[in-house]
């Protein structure tokens, strides 16, 4: 191909792979993906466009982003830096993040087309594996949502590129940049970057022997003056990446991915973001994670099943070491998520394989692309007066798998987009100023947050506070912006169910006194004869039966009176008297229906409202948060949330 019919065409697979990312974005992730992280990645541009990487703790720990935890007395996001500085650049420049992913977008599939190019030794076929790349949906999808993989991808092959093009024209400029792109993708994600370097390390020690050439007698170049020279590249931002850790976590060993917790990494055992929200892992559940993925790879390649058939092929017609530097990664990359939780946990515990693709397996598509691109290439030049309509066939096979494949997973993401915004519009519609808003699923819960696209400035200087439902902690934000009102956001879900529940917002008032009467209406929505009315601190229960002989629909009016432990007045009969020790908490006040002889503790039906309470003055006063949040719980235990008119219980 003529040098500048190259370049056109590389320009185009850039303009294409931008447009692709940005229109995708808007469309289909305009309030970000089914990922909850996409907002932790832009909560960390927003602080790097502050001059920023942590928070005070002391003013942000209600408002804190998902995957972020206390140190000290600072706010550490468990990402670092490079990929949000991307977006933060982007964001200063254009007035949007979402050019960062475009230009991210259109980088790699340019150096995707260099790399192959360097590998099969064949400009036109790296055009077209870098087109093979571009049209992947895992990649467009990728591409679309603020997630780093594409980002790390390009870090990844850009590296490679500059190997292969030091090692062949022995240039140490481009060796040295390699080693310096190296240690940036292991800076923003190690593990990854360990995991792709591995083969082309190796293709280095076995190909670089140390022996003079015939037209170069420098004996410098052997493979450790390679080593060498990526290391010179690599220390600076090593030494980068060690200070930040010591900055933010206070030892440059101690990785800020951890700030959660170390059960979020490798190895097998309970794993999870936070210690208090585990699952147990173990060696068959790595292997069924890998499997699972694997499998969803060709689904998300562009052609599928066709693109593996014509990797295979093109593996065995490509000639030169290099080539199995890049097979390589279809080992390496698997191998080692192996005894990582994530793919298991995306594939089978959240739809995250199946609606964003095998994203911690994005770098197998380098050598999907790569030889399906010699496949290709190689089938159209073969000297027969069928190869050319053949290639047309297997071309039109390509497109029709990826087609056939594509509805679902639009599908997926487009209900997630949907029920974003139909929380979006419901929260606009209640036109708050001068607000707190409490978000259900927030802080340790963000993996599960419907709201992910509510975000509070790294200043805290907006009309509306976005912050976390944190019991009674609660009181806490009242005392500190008293010219705020303060509100609550509930979603009543289906149980395994993040997004599309109904939608209540209430404007939480105090309720304060020695004594504070709770008048309660209690209908019996089931057919169970035994109906007890109750309130629980956690702790202890203070019950009454009200009747042995219900039925369906049946209504009664009780009233519990709240007594602060050192209230003056005697407490009536009705009256709860909170003991004196914890100064705050949760209350629940509800009913209990049982069938026929069934004691408490047995398998029965509940519905509750869940008040939190704090003791002032001593412990004189109560104060109760009003009004409470419904939740029920069903007949196989579990609790989830049931608000208005549903939910039998009402207070006032």
């Amino acid at each position: 191909m003529a040098d500048r019919r190259w370049r056109v065409a590389l320009a185009v697979l850039a303009l294409a792979a931008f447009s692709a990312s940005v229109l995708t974005s808007l469309w289909l992730f305009p309030l970000y993906s089914v990922n909850r992280d996409d907002s932790v990645y832009v909560a960390m541009a927003r602080l790097l466009e502050h001059g920023h990487v942590t928070l005070p703790a002391a003013e942000h720990e209600f408002f804190r982003p998902w995957a972020s935890a206390v140190r000290g007395d600072r706010v550490v996001l468990k990402y670092t830096p490079p990929w949000p500085a991307v977006l933060a650049a982007a964001d200063l420049v254009t007035g949007t993040p979402r050019i960062g992913l475009g230009l991210t977008a259109a980088a790699t599939v340019v150096v995707m087309a260099l790399f192959a190019g360097a590998v099969l030794r064949d400009h036109t076929a790296g055009i077209v594996a870098g087109a093979l790349l571009a049209l992947s949906p895992v990649f467009v999808f990728q591409s679309a949502t603020y997630l780093p993989y594409v980002f790390q991808l390009f870090l990844e092959l850009s590296f490679a590129t500059l190997l292969l093009a030091g090692l062949r024209r022995r240039s140490s400029t481009r060796l040295v940049a390699a080693g310096a792109l190296l240690g940036v993708a292991a800076f923003a994600r190690p593990f990854d970057a360990a995991l792709f370097a591995i083969p082309f390390v190796v293709f280095v020690v076995l190909s670089v022997r140390g022996r003079r050439s015939a037209e170069d007698d420098d004996d410098r170049w052997t493979w450790m003056g390679v080593i060498a020279r990526l290391s010179v590249g690599v220390l600076p931002v090593l030494f980068v990446s060690l200070a930040y850790n010591a900055s933010v976590m206070g030892g440059p060993l101690q990785l800020p991915y951890t700030a959660t917790g170390a059960q979020d990494g490798f190895g097998f055992g309970r794993r999870g973001v936070f210690p208090q929200f585990t699952i147990p892992f173990g060696r068959r559940d790595g292997v069924a994670g890998m499997a699972a993925n694997l499998r969803w790879v060709p689904s998300w390649t562009f052609g599928g099943i066709v693109l593996v058939v014509l990797a295979v092929l093109g593996l065995r017609w490509t000639t030169g070491r290099a080539r199995w530097a890049v097979a390589g990664l279809a080992l390496t990359v698997p191998l080692g998520y192996l005894p990582f939780w994530g793919p298991y946990a995306m594939s089978h515990l959240w739809a995250g394989v199946q609606s964003l693709g095998p994203y911690y397996h994005l770098p197998v598509l380098v050598p999907l692309a790569t030889f399906g691109a010699a496949a290709l290439c190689g089938l159209w030049r073969r000297p027969s007066a069928w190869a050319r309509p053949m290639t047309a066939v297997v071309v039109m096979s390509l497109i029709i798998v990826t087609a056939v494949a594509l509805p679902d997973k639009v599908a997926a993401n487009s209900s997630i987009r949907d029920d974003y915004r139909a929380v979006q519009r419901f929260v606009d519609g209640q036109h708050l100023r001068d607000a707190v808003l409490l978000l259900p699923g927030r802080g340790d819960l963000g993996f599960l947050s419907s709201t992910p696209f509510l975000e509070n400035d790294p200043s805290l200087r907006q009309p509306v506070l976005y912050g976390e439902d944190r019991g009674a902690d609660n009181f806490e934000l009242l005392d500190r912006y008293p010219g705020r009102s303060l509100y609550r956001l509930s979603e009543d879900l289906t149980p395994g169910e993040t997004t599309g529940g109904r939608l209540s917002m209430d404007l939480l008032r105090v309720d304060a006194g020695p004594e504070v009467r709770l008048k309660l209406r209690l209908t019996n929505p089931t057919d169970r004869p035994v109906a007890v009315a109750y309130v629980t601190d956690g702790r202890q229960v203070w019950s009454r039966i009200l009747d042995e002989a219900s039925t369906h629909a049946r209504a009664y009016d009780v009233v519990w009176t709240i007594a602060a432990p050192d209230a003056a007045q005697p407490p009536p009969e009705e009256a709860v008297r909170l003991p004196a020790g914890p100064t705050a908490g949760v209350l629940a006040v509800g009913v209990e229906l049982r069938g026929p002889g069934e004691a408490a503790g047995s398998p029965d039906r509940r519905w509750e409202q869940r008040l939190a309470y704090r003791l002032v003055d001593g412990v004189a006063r109560v104060e109760l948060l009003e009004p409470g949040q419904g939740w029920m719980r069903d007949a196989s235990g579990a609790w989830v949330q049931m608000n208005g008119t549903d939910n039998p219980v009402h207070i006032g």
